[in-house]
């Protein structure tokens, strides 16, 4: 009879020898962790956060994320997540969402963005966008040996597997395709929950002109968000043509 111990040493080299077809096979551009997978990542991730940067709950900005957040997310392609919608008390100019339905807006954004409600239903749009294309779960399960063995470890190993996970997802680097993805969805969201999507534009114009005030040092959030003329083309070629595709 097979020893406890003995089968989680198996299950663990089969879980290894299934990473490493991955590996040879060259899937690292799909995600294989499942919704339910997202959904705890996602919870170690903000768990980790919210142990070193405060949430803001009960100020005036914290009612209006989550309220403009929960009516995007009635107009997305996937609305089955437990999204939630916080506000960091950091001055930063950054916004981020993490696999399973988390995102923050920090403090440093929303006063960038001022009252623009349009502007900032575009910029949780985006977010809610590399949710819905799974581009942190996907960045994720194919980045290192350590991370993707969250899938695989025996119970007691997560803590020791997902360290750090949370300052790794607040600073992930999206590629070009996935900032133009959650473009994409974003700006459609916004439309179709009745904001005025062009707020996107407005935005960028502001984050240019910080750029520039900081003598071309990248705000943080164009640090993980790369903004070139070539995505603000794309979005301007959206909101031009109506070609609002995603969401309903």
């Amino acid at each position: 009879m097979k020893s406890k111990a003995t089968g989680v040493r198996w299950g663990a080299s089969v879980g290894l020898a299934l990473l490493a077809m991955i590996a040879l096979t060259g899937c690292r551009t799909r995600s294989f962790l499942s919704t339910k997978d997202e959904i705890n990542l996602g919870k170690e991730a903000s768990r980790q956060i919210e142990q070193e940067l405060r949430v803001d709950t009960n100020s005036a900005d914290a009612e209006r994320v989550r309220r403009i957040g929960r009516k995007i997310v009635e107009h997305t392609d996937k609305r089955d997540l437990p999204y939630s919608f916080k506000v960091l008390d950091s001055r930063e100019i950054n916004a981020v969402s993490l696999p399973g339905g988390t995102l923050y807006v920090f403090r440093g954004l929303l006063d960038l963005v001022g009252d623009d409600d349009d502007a900032l239903a575009t910029i949780i749009g985006h977010e809610i966008g590399h949710i819905n294309g799974r581009h942190a779960a996907r960045q994720y399960s194919s980045s290192t040996l350590t991370q993707l063995l969250i899938v695989f470890a025996p119970i007691g190993a997560n803590a020791q597997n997902l360290a750090g996970l949370g300052a790794n997802l607040l600073n992930l680097k999206y590629s070009r395709d996935d900032e133009y993805d959650a473009d994409r969805r974003g700006v459609s969201y916004a439309h179709f929950a009745g904001y005025n999507p062009a707020g996107i534009t407005r935005f960028f114009s502001k984050l240019e002109k910080v750029e520039k005030k900081q003598g071309g040092s990248d705000p943080e959030f164009l640090r993980t968000h790369p903004l070139n003329q070539m995505r603000i083309d794309r979005v301007q070629a959206i909101l031009d043509n109506q070609n609002f595709r995603y969401g309903q």
